[in-house]
């Protein structure tokens, strides 16, 4: 793992050389032969209500999806990337605001798992959570997104733990995340 972790320091010193492609959000540079895509990282996340037995995930627009499906809305994890100046776990309180008007009290300690990337061809990681809540841990407000059209289109909902078994998720990441949260309560 040491030699992934060097990437982008090494990177960072000679990527002014070999920019493929670069906007407000992407980057791809030529590293060692290989084209490497870099983005921000981003926190995924599935919060648990304890007391009500409810999870909550997103209908989300999502244009990239649409593309090749033709759906506009898709069955996905809260999730958004860390910003500058952010932490992951800063990153995970304002991304559950904005995304589930879930607010969470100022000393709340998340339990974020180590950071796994992308996929091979991306330098970004993800920093994923299980967020087992209780209703000491946080209280409710609208929802306000972050202002894009595609937020606005969007919304999370409370689905029943009974269900669980019934989402049929539209990627990887929330497949991946819905398993880990069958994990995490046994079934």
């Amino acid at each position: 793992m040491e030699r992934f972790s060097k990437i982008k320091e090494e990177v960072k010193k000679t990527e002014t050389d070999n920019i493929l492609y670069e906007d407000d959000y992407t980057k791809l540079i030529n590293y060692e032969g290989w084209s490497v895509l870099e983005e921000v990282d981003n926190v995924i996340c599935i919060p648990f209500l304890i007391e009500y037995n409810q999870f909550i995930i997103r209908q989300e627009y999502i244009p990239s999806y649409k593309l090749d499906e033709g759906k506009e809305y898709h069955i996905t994890v809260l999730s958004g990337g860390i910003e500058d100046g952010e932490n992951p776990a800063q990153a995970l309180k304002r991304e559950l605001e904005e995304e589930a008007g879930i607010v969470i009290r100022d000393n709340f300690e998340f339990d974020i798992q180590a950071p796994i990337f992308k996929f091979k061809g991306s330098s970004s990681k993800y920093h994923m959570c299980i967020l087992p809540l209780t209703e000491n841990d946080y209280h409710e407000v609208i929802a306000k997104g972050d202002g894009s059209k595609e937020e606005d289109l969007s919304k999370s909902v409370k689905v029943s733990l009974r269900h669980l078994n019934s989402i049929i998720s539209s990627d990887t990441i929330t497949e991946l995340m819905l398993s880990k949260l069958k994990g995490y309560l046994n079934i």
